[in-house]
């Protein structure tokens, strides 16, 4: 008989070690959750939610943390959600195990069907969550749900911070790289657009073919020709406050580039979506610059920027219409405005490089082609006078403008002269020099940055530092203090110049720079070029032309 109870006694020894594998032993989990949610969508936006790289992975439709506060061990916690009528039930993440005490962070980027973009008004809809998990002995579920608004897909929330977390005007405009969801250069309507000016208006010519500046302002004033001769009228309104639980954000209803273009009427932020699809479409590289209470289009060609109003096409009360010629020159006077602003370190003036933004995740909406759209750009079209020649003279002359019309320590011709602190080079035309910037740093004693600030040449003047190693473990002190880490290594001498090769590491970004150093007497000087780790790449013959004049 006491043979007999052995197989039961081992059964029952089985029995609980699969009890001990699937719920972690004696104890029990207890889970809590708790979940921070995007309180607003855009439709509009709907590929960069799905893409958790973009804005470095700040676009979540809601992030949990969950956190084991039981006895037990937890195992395959699965998460899951949907968002009735616009996504059916999805796995967001399965853990294989969750420890006493062990926490996790579960982010959820949703991906929305593609139409969602034919949604036209402002809904409150809801995501439901489930959390499922247990084991052998059955398993255990924990539903949660918040509601959030959907906007429709023409509509430009710009931003999502809590209202009492706001700490300065950028986060007040967070969202303004989103703008490039509303720039459209693969909508069937505005290649055909793209195509009927590049035929009509610019006679065939293609700014993109070989990216000199002249073309690419030509391609400007032609986009602005096509929407002046189609009598195209700029329609000016400002943004609407509105809460979303607890944001307080501006919102704008921005029509996109093809009902732009068919309803012949804009504002100064639709235009400028307008103008960016165009460029990308024709193969070049459009910006849009932010201003307090506007935006105007630009391009960056060959490390330069040129800049049209383009509500220069008037409207009522803008006090008549102004010509391409009057546009350019409107728009490069506050292109020089921007800049000095920019420089001074006034966060209110900010580029989106449309190129750049898309490269990183933030994409656009899809839309199909529309036979009657075509249509409409056909009548649109024949305004444009295909017999008639226009000048575009201004492509060279603003060009040029740009070469020259950008301040600085004097010069001329193909480039300026810095000559300053015992020392003299050349720098780029369209660059921005600013003397003692840094009242804290009286040794810097000038900044040039190029019209992006990713590539710089900054001048430093060190009265009584002795030697060239004093003045370098000198600054090295002074950057360390202020949070900046820096490295460097001697790399040769040339004309009188000790040279080394570094890099500086801080919150703001790396920066890879070369310096040139001499000692004066007891005074040393010298001058530091580089940029930006991950553009330095695209000023490598700017740089190196600074470098080889340097004297």
């Amino acid at each position: 008989m006491k043979k007999n109870l052995i197989p039961f006694a081992l059964i029952a020894v089985g029995a609980v070690l699969l009890l001990i594998h699937f719920t972690g032993g004696i104890g029990s989990g207890d889970l809590d959750v708790k979940i921070s949610n995007a309180p607003v969508v855009m439709p509009a936006a709907h590929k960069v939610y799905a893409n958790n790289e973009a804005g470095n992975g700040r676009y979540y439709l809601f992030k949990m943390l969950l956190t084991n506060n039981g006895s037990g061990m937890m195992k395959n916690v699965v998460v899951s959600f949907q968002v009735p009528g616009f996504i059916d039930w999805t796995e967001v993440k399965k853990i294989k195990t969750l420890a006493p005490g062990q926490s996790t962070v579960v982010t959820c980027y949703p991906k929305f069907k593609d139409d969602v973009v034919s949604k036209n008004s402002s809904s409150k809809e809801k995501t439901e969550i489930k959390i499922e998990y247990g084991g052998l002995l059955g398993g255990n579920t924990i539903e949660e749900e918040f509601d959030f608004e959907m906007t429709g897909r023409n509509d430009m929330v710009y931003s999502c911070v809590p209202k009492d977390e706001i700490r300065s005007y950028k986060d007040m405009f967070e969202n303004d790289e989103l703008i490039c969801c509303f720039v459209t250069p693969e909508d069937p309507i505005i290649k055909y657009y793209t195509q009927q000016i590049q035929e009509k208006v610019m006679k065939g010519e293609a700014a993109s073919v070989n990216q000199k500046p002249e073309d690419a302002v030509k391609f400007l004033a032609g986009i602005y020709e096509a929407t002046y001769m189609s009598h195209m009228v700029y329609s000016g309104t400002s943004g609407v406050p509105k809460s979303f639980d607890d944001v307080n954000s501006i919102t704008q209803h921005i029509r996109l580039p093809r009902e732009l273009v068919t309803g012949n009427t804009g504002l100064c932020i639709e235009l400028s979506a307008l103008y960016a699809s165009v460029m990308l479409a024709a193969g070049l590289e459009p910006v849009i610059f932010f201003v307090p209470g506007h935006a105007y289009p630009g391009v960056k060609v060959q490390g330069q920027y040129f800049a049209i109003e383009a509500t220069a096409i008037g409207g009522e009360g803008m006090g008549g219409r102004g010509t391409a010629q009057q546009a350019l020159e409107t728009g490069m006077k506050n292109l020089n405005e921007f800049m000095k602003a920019a420089q001074a370190g006034d966060e209110r003036y900010t580029i989106v490089d449309v190129n750049e933004v898309v490269k990183s995740g933030i994409k656009p909406m899809e839309l199909k082609d529309d036979q009657f759209l075509r249509q409409k750009i056909d009548e649109i079209a024949r305004t444009f006078n295909p017999g008639q020649e226009v000048n575009y003279n201004q492509g060279q002359q603003f060009a040029d403008a740009g070469n020259t019309n950008n301040g600085g320590d004097g010069g001329g011709g193909n480039g300026r002269t810095f000559q300053g602190a015992g020392l003299s080079f050349s720098y780029p035309p369209n660059w921005y020099a600013q003397r003692s910037p840094y009242s804290q740093y009286p040794f810097v004693h000038s900044v040039i940055t190029s019209p992006d600030q990713a590539a710089y040449a900054e001048v430093y003047s060190f009265n009584g530092a002795g030697s060239v190693n004093n003045a370098l473990a000198y600054l090295e002190q002074q950057l360390s203090a202020a949070g900046v880490m820096i490295q460097y290594s001697p790399a040769g001498s040339q004309g009188g110049y000790q040279i080394y090769n570094g890099q500086s590491s801080s919150e703001n970004g790396n920066l890879v720079w070369t310096a040139y150093f001499k000692n004066n007497g007891g005074n040393v000087s010298g001058v530091v070029i580089g940029g930006y780790s991950q553009s330095i790449s695209s000023y490598q013959n700017q740089l190196m032309g600074i470098a080889s004049s340097i004297r």
